[in-house]
Order: structure tokens, then C-alpha cells, then sequence
């Protein structure tokens, strides 16, 4: 049986932050659904403290503490996420990532999750980091349901405890994805790794007390047996032929018609960092990016075979170990994203996800004052609620561009900000005086300084940039920009 449609908007009512907010769902011309594989792991000092990070960001050979010339830490991947390393359970990160996938028509989110019992001793947080996500994916008009992972349950007793989980936290809330006539929820497993009998899975799985719709990954749900209700595609390939695009036809082609619900998938590529990482090398292929053809032809593929599989998984959100992420990046910018737009059919473009970025930084930047961050929320409630128009007056009234001091207001003072550090460059684009969100700090951002402090009347008489400033002014014009977009 196939997934229900909806491609009419859809209205959402919820609690958010504080205020009463309306989201409402995106209009898509393509009415599949397509839900984001997501990663809850990643830490900060500011989760663990004592300049600690997780074992995502640095493996086994990185140390995030040391940055280049730039601002730019050493991370374990190839690719830097364009808001820098950051805490899953940051709120401001979550706000930014479920906004992002709002207006790229993504359904809602399928969360690698580990479960409440388990032998890896980051339980504790992987959980509050997956039910941070869980508590605010309603505010943004969004589903979610979790793929588990069985690798860890060290027996059966550990795998009951997490459906147990499930069933009285996750599985109760509407914003769970439930599936078929009987309206069951969907559960996903990557695997199964650790059980690989029928009867296994049916005792784990009667700790629901519900019919679930259970997917082992493609070609395993035979050790599930009858609790499997079909299988999911994912990332594969032989290396030494380079047909991770043959392997996905074939599933389409061959094996998801069979099978009562299917699932298919896209990536951008899968380039990992495990060997640098001093991680062994656990992956035996690589796909390249190929700047962005790899996400084309797979997309393209996908479509084609849209009518075989019951949703479409994006794999993945931001899995950087493994190079698979659709989020933002310093190397591939809005690119990966744009695209999830066009396949999904939204009106939106990359203005809309620069706007998600513009309010990230504004949460950073204007941290600390309590009015401000008020007014952000109030930006954050118009985007859940597509008000776009109005998000982006409201966001630009409270925090300017050119506000460089971070004061609230355009003036002399942000000249001053602006002079001192003239020549720099932003790692986090927008930050600092980089008024035009290109990375650095030069005489684009004096000039719309300018024009700002002119309109609103600040300016008794406009600050000029000395000759040594002018003098620079060309040779930076001519100097090599890092790509943002």
C-alpha cells in the first residue's frame, strides 16, 4: 500500500517559543514524499565542556581547537558545514536546519536514532540531542520517524526498551509518520545488524503494542520475516566499477514492485574522512560529488522510478564523516539544496535559504539582548508560517546588516567596527562587519554601510575611509573570494 498525498497547504498550530504560532505545510508540485535522513551526534564544548568535541568532528587524528588563518577549525571531513562545527542540541542549529529543509519541500525527518539502552556510551546524549530535534519539528510543520540502530542493543531485553521508548514518547505524537489503512507508524532499521531472526523482531517489535510498518534496509528484510512491511534503498557501489546508479535501477527496477512499501534514495556522493580520521577505512567505495552531477543523476533516477516506492530518503542531512550532506557547505553552498527544491516542485529559491542563514547569524550575533531575540523569534514564527515577505522586513528591522556593533542600530559607531576589521575574512559569512554576507570584510560592506546610515538619517556628516583604506580598496577588488553559493 502507498503513502497518502497532500499537496495542499496545510495548517499547523503550535506552542512556539513562547508566542502562538501557525506553520504551515509547503505547497510541492511533486507528490511524493521525501523525508531527510538525519545525524544527532555531534557535540561542542559547549555540551561537553573543557574544549571537548565529539567523536564526529574529530575522529581520531582532528582537533577542533586548532583553527587556520581563516577562523577555520580542524574538522574530520571534507567538506565544512557554512555555520561551522556545532552541538546537535543547540536550538538555534535545530531552528536552522528544519527551516532549511521546510523550503527545500522536504516532508520531515527520519532520525538515525540509538535508542534509550545500548553499549555506546554516547546514549545518554544522542538521545537528548534526538528528542531536542524531536520537540521542534511540529513548530516548523514537519514529520519525523527514526531509522534504529540495532548494532548496540546488547541483547533483546535492550532492543524492547527502546520500542518501549518509542511507543510511549515517539509514536503518540502527531507528528509521527504513520503509514497504510491501518495508519501504523513507520519504523525503519539500518540494518538489521545485531538480530536477524523472525522471531527476534517479533518479540521487539510487540513492545509497540501496535501494528508497525518495520523497513529493514534493502535485500535484509528477511531476517525480520513477516514483521518486515518492505525495505529502504541506500548508498552503495562496487568500487571498482563505479555503478552505485546500477545498483539503485536495479532496486527500483527489480525489487521494490515486490515488496508491499519501498523506499528510494539520493545523495550528493559519499566521500569519507575514516582513513584520515584513523578510523580504519570501514566503507570500501567512493562516490565523488562531481559538483553536483552525482546528486543529478540520482535525483533524475529517482524520479523516473518514483511511482515504485512508497517515499523518497535524502541521505544524508549532515553526515560530514561520510561526505553524504545535503546541508549548507563552505564547498557546495545553497547548491545541494537548490536541487531538493527543483525535484520537489516548491516555489522557493535560494533567496528563501538565504533568509534561514541571515536569522541563524542573527542568533548569534544578537545573543544577548532579550529584545532582539524576541523580535528573531517573531522572524523564526513568518518563516514556519511561509510569511516570507514579512520575515524579512522584520528580520532586517531588527537586526541591520550593517548594525556592525550589534547595538541594534545603524550609526557612526558601526564605522568605527567596520575600519578596524577591514581586510579580514568572516568564517561564519555575515558575522562581524561582513554586511554582505560574502566572507570578508571590505569596501562593499563600508558602501552599504553607508547608503544604510544615510537613509535612516544617522549621519551628521559620512566617515570616509582613509587613503591607506582606499588605497587598498582595489587591490582587494581583484583579491580571490571563497565561494558561498
Amino acid at each position: 500500500m502507498r503513502l497518502p498525498h497532500l499537496i495542499t497547504a496545510i495548517v499547523f498550530c503550535s506552542s512556539m517559543q513562547g508566542g502562538l504560532a501557525c506553520a504551515s505545510d509547503v505547497v510541492k508540485s511533486n507528490p511524493q514524499k521525501v523525508y531527510m535522513h538525519y545525524m544527532p551526534w555531534y557535540e561542542t564544548p559547549d555540551t561537553l565542556g573543557s574544549g571537548q568535541w565529539g567523536w564526529h568532528w574529530r575522529m581520531n587524528t582532528q582537533n577542533p581547537n586548532i583553527m587556520d588563518g581563516d577562523g577555520r577549525r580542524q574538522i574530520a571531513s571534507h567538506f565544512y558545514p557554512m555555520i561551522g562545527p556545532y552541538a546537535s542540541s543547540d536550538p538555534d542549529v535545530i531552528e536552522y536546519h528544519l527551516l532549511l529543509m521546510k523550503f527545500s519541500g522536504v516532508d520531515g525527518v527520519m532520525i538515525d536514532w540509538y535508542g534509550v539502552q545500548g553499549t555506546n556510551g554516547d546514549i545518554t546524549n544522542l538521545l537528548a540531542n534526538s528528542n531536542a530535534l524531536v520537540d521542534r519539528i511540529g513548530d516548523f510543520g514537519l514529520d519525523f520517524s527514526v531509522v534504529l540502530e540495532d548494532r548496540f542493543s546488547a541483547n533483546i531485553g535492550q532492543a524492547e526498551a527502546n520500542v518501549a521508548y518509542l511507543r510511549d514518547n515517539y509514536f503518540p505524537r502527531s507528528e509521527y509518520v504513520r503509514v497504510g489503512d491501518g495508519d501504523d507508524p513507520l519504523l525503519a532499521v539500518f540494518g538489521p545488524i545485531t538480530f536477524q531472526q523472525e522471531t527476534q523482531w517479533t518479540q521487539i517489535l510487540s513492545q509497540g503494542n501496535e501494528p508497525i510498518a518495520f523497513l529493514p534496509l534493502w535485500y535484509e528484510s528477511a531476517d525480520a520475516g513477516a514483521n518486515a512491511r518492505g525495505e529502504y534503498a541506500w548508498i552503495y557501489e562496487d568500487e571498482s566499477q563505479d555503478n552505485h546508479l546500477d545498483h539503485q535501477e536495479s532496486f527500483y527496477r527489480y525489487r521494490a514492485g515486490g515488496l508491499e512499501m519501498a523506499g528510494g534514495v539520493a545523495y550528493p556522493g559519499f566521500v569519507d574522512f575514516y582513513a584520515e580520521g584513523g578510523a580504519g577505512s570501514p566503507v570500501p567505495f567512493e562516490i565523488p560529488h562531481h559538483d553536483g552531477q552525482t546528486l543529478d543523476e540520482v535525483l533524475d533516477q529517482a524520479a523516473l522510478f518514483s511511482s515504485r516506492v512508497d517515499f523518497l530518503q535524502l541521505a544524508t542531512f549532515n553526515d560530514f564523516g561520510e561526505g553524504t550532506m545535503f546541508e549548507p557547505t563552505l564547498e557546495t553552498g545553497f547548491d545541494y539544496l537548490l536541487r531538493v527544491q527543483e525535484h520537489t516542485g516548491v516555489s522557493y529559491g535560494q533567496a528563501e535559504l538565504e533568509l534561514v542563514y541571515r536569522l541563524y547569524v542573527a542568533r548569534r550575533e544578537y545573543a544577548n539582548s532579550a529584545e532582539i531575540v524576541a523580535s528573531l523569534d517573531q522572524v523564526s514564527a513568518h518563516l514556519a508560517a511561509l510569511e516570507v515577505q514579512e520575515a524579512e522586513t522584520l528580520l532586517n528591522a531588527a537586526a541591520p546588516a550593517t548594525d556592525y556593533n550589534r547595538d541594534g542600530q545603524v550609526n557612526e559607531e558601526d564605522y568605527l567596527v567596520w575600519a578596524s576589521a577591514f581586510g579580514s575574512s568572516a568564517i561564519l559569512a555575515g558575522s562581524g562587519a561582513d554586511g554582505n554576507y560574502d566572507g570578508i570584510v571590505d569596501a562593499a560592506d563600508y558602501t552599504l554601510w553607508r547608503d544604510a546610515a544615510t537613509q535612516v538619517g544617522a549621519l551628521a556628516a559620512t566617515p570616509e575611509p582613509s587613503a591607506v583604506l582606499l588605497s587598498t580598496f582595489l587591490a582587494m577588488a581583484f583579491a580571490p573570494h571563497r565561494r558561498r553559493s
